[in-house]
């Protein structure tokens, strides 16, 4: 590609044809600042040509293309690439954690009833006991802090699993807010 800087425009869909907004764009694994509009497109000027392209939607999935040089790029979801979500549970095997600045970013909308704001998370909503909603972390088998959690790499996650439901009861009261695992590589 020469010195020039050269516009793209990319159009996410899902398997319907139709747009995605909100999708991430990752540009060689590289979240940029900007998502897919109401009409799932994205422009950008690039001074040097990417080798691949992402596209990231928290409740449809990824797909990661090969960039071919052209200004007009289609890139189509499919629900589930990528992405591996159960009710009460969320566990992601396969991972471009890369396109991810921190845990939080890396949670972000994968599950429904998780929701995740700057630093806090929320799995049940408030306990009407004391107001507490931090749910318990737990790294490689270890409980852990919320400041640790934090500092969690993305690119060092090998697997994340979210309990909400019954299953959180073998934590007792420290698992009311619900449990995330998290075991690295």
């Amino acid at each position: 590609m020469n010195s020039q800087n050269k516009n793209i425009t990319i159009r996410v869909k899902d398997v319907n044809n139709k747009p995605v907004s909100g999708a991430i764009i990752l540009l060689d694994d590289v979240k940029q600042n900007v998502w897919t509009n109401s009409s799932g497109v994205f422009k950008t000027k690039l001074k040097s040509a990417p080798k691949e392209i992402s596209a990231f939607h928290p409740k449809i999935g990824i797909k990661k293309i090969a960039y071919n040089g052209k200004e007009n790029i289609i890139i189509k979801i499919e629900k589930g690439n990528d992405l591996h979500v159960s009710q009460n549970t969320k566990t992601q095997k396969k991972s471009d954690s890369g396109q991810f600045n921190s845990i939080y970013d890396y949670l972000r909308g994968q599950i429904a009833g998780v929701h995740v704001s700057d630093e806090d998370i929320t799995i049940r909503g408030y306990n009407s006991i004391n107001g507490d909603m931090t749910p318990l972390f737990i790294l490689n088998e270890t409980t852990v802090s919320k400041e640790i959690f934090g500092n969690i790499r993305p690119l060092d996650i090998k697997s994340v699993t979210v309990l909400k439901g019954p299953e959180t009861t073998r934590y007792g009261v420290r698992g009311a807010n619900g449990v995330i695992i998290v075991t690295t590589k």
